[in-house]
């Protein structure tokens, strides 16, 4: 590492980004059978783009390519809690913008897009990740220049975050990382690829899973990420406000394909709600004192930033436990 300048003259780059952030989302925590599991216990929260107070770690990943389209930026990084589980355990990831409060908007009410959860064995390998719930438009709009309804925005955070999965019945156990993801459309009508300014914006994020009991069922094969997804899918290109525009150059598509592999057979049909239990933890995130810019890393401490190096994610190809909290 090297010594850098101080921390107020990082801010000025930082107060950039943070202009044109919206309003983008991440778990703040799961709920087991009800019971909250407390606030970024077990999530592999994404890195910040910027020091406190200005940077933040709700950004969507743009890059198909991207080894951040696994489980986000720093994504290789193991938490210290692991969240333990049983097959048929009811799952609720609390999604949110700025805060755990019923106020949060969660998502901006433009970022209309398909959610999905998929889940590996921990570490994952090259085609690990088995899809076992999603939604994407289920519903028309109301009125002949609505965009229709949508998991990201008239489900999820019309439910102030929440998204339901089921840990399928019989799995066997082990340690697995539940990939949960939404994808937001409101620039989905050009490819990143030809226009960086836009594109479909991903919001991966992992959760660390151990699954106890005494069953028997393994996930079959699946996906890899990056890879999953192409440049050409359908559900990649998609112009989500098509129907809400007074001209056109061509029909408008009315119907949605997901993008990715069908849900596994193995997964539970439905993934009704359950009720919740009290909020465990804090409702905002803290301070931070690392930061990552286009894979440079800065660290500070005290107003002042002691240096710099370069991430590059290292996915293990064996599962280690995480180093626990002192």
């Amino acid at each position: 590492m090297k010594p850098q300048r101080p921390l107020a003259a990082a801010a000025v780059a930082a107060t950039t980004l943070l202009e044109v952030a919206q309003a983008h989302c991440y778990i703040y925590s799961v709920y087991v059978n009800g019971v909250d599991t407390g606030t970024f216990k077990g999530i592999r929260t994404p890195a910040y783009n910027g020091p406190a107070p200005y940077g933040y770690a709700n950004g969507p990943v743009k890059d198909l390519d991207s080894i951040d389209m696994r489980c986000n930026v720093l994504g290789d990084h193991q938490v210290p809690h692991t969240i333990q589980v049983k097959p048929g355990d009811n799952l609720t990831m609390d999604w949110h913008h700025d805060e755990r409060t019923a106020t949060d908007d969660v998502i901006a009410s433009s970022h209309h897009g398909p959610a999905m959860v998929y889940l590996s064995p921990d570490p994952p390998a090259e085609n690990s990740f088995v899809k076992i719930w999603e939604e994407g438009k289920y519903a028309e709009g109301e009125g002949a220049l609505a965009p229709g309804k949508w998991a990201t925005t008239a489900d999820i955070a019309a439910g102030n975050g929440k998204m339901n999965v089921r840990v399928p019945q019989g799995l066997k156990a082990g340690f697995y990382l539940l990939r949960a993801e939404m994808i937001a459309l409101h620039e989905a009508d050009v490819s990143y690829r030809k226009n960086p300014i836009r594109g479909a914006q991903f919001y991966p994020n992992c959760v660390q899973l151990e699954v106890q009991g005494d069953g028997d069922v393994e996930l079959p094969e699946g996906v890899g990420f990056p890879g999953a997804y192409k440049w050409d899918d359908p559900g990649i290109i998609y112009d989500v406000y098509c129907s809400t525009k007074t001209t056109t150059t061509a029909p408008c598509t009315t119907t949605y394909q997901i993008p990715g592999p069908t849900v596994w057979s193995g997964a539970w049909p439905g993934t009704p709600s359950v009720a919740l239990g009290a909020m465990a933890g804090a409702t905002r995130a803290g301070s931070w004192d690392t930061w990552i810019v286009k894979s440079i890393v800065t660290s500070a401490s005290a107003g002042k930033v002691l240096g710099t190096s370069t991430y590059r994610a290292q996915w293990s190809s064996t599962y280690r436990a995480p180093t626990p909290t002192a």
